[in-house]
């Protein structure tokens, strides 16, 4: 019996040590446009389209879901926002994610925003992929541009691999 003990609780270590292998992180910078009704089909009126560069370089699209007052009586032009992101990398593979984060608007000031995109899964190597992204920038509502930057964890899920 402690035998098989040991023999699980090494498992468990290999398994953890391998799963954390797994993972990389990743940075660099973003830009997207906004895309206009009908296009978009977000509820809320936005969506993006946009490009990771560095070393995550890829192409997104994002697509608002809901957009509320943060009710912050220190400042009230903070929303609160939740949507959904399609990662697409260099080599086809594509991430999703549930994204939930913060926007100020202010119009016609540029609004800085925050949104943290947990991914939920994906095609190809990516199945089973876990991790998320922190994007920090600032969405232009003249322009509709958005400039900012990025930090990623990727898991990949076991027995799959991403294309590096």
């Amino acid at each position: 019996m402690r035998l098989v003990s040991m023999l699980v609780t090494a498992l468990v270590l290999v398994s953890a040590g391998a799963a954390a292998a797994n993972c990389k992180d990743r940075n660099g910078d973003f830009t997207s446009v906004l895309v206009p009704p009908p296009v978009c089909t977000s509820p809320v009126g936005i969506c993006t389209l946009g490009t990771l560069t560095g070393e995550f370089p890829s192409t997104y699209a994002f697509t608002m879901d809901t957009l509320d007052p943060a009710f912050d009586p220190a400042d009230p032009t903070r929303f609160v926002f939740t949507g959904h992101s399609v990662i697409t990398d260099a080599h086809g593979g594509t991430l999703f994610g549930s994204d939930s984060g913060f926007i100020f608007i202010d119009l016609p000031a540029p609004g800085p925003f925050v949104t943290t995109v947990e991914i939920v899964g994906g095609t190809r190597g990516y199945r089973k992929a876990s991790g998320e992204f922190v994007a920090s920038g600032v969405l232009d509502f003249i322009s509709g541009n958005a400039v900012g930057t990025y930090t990623s964890t990727i898991c990949k899920g076991s027995g799959h691999d991403d294309g590096d």
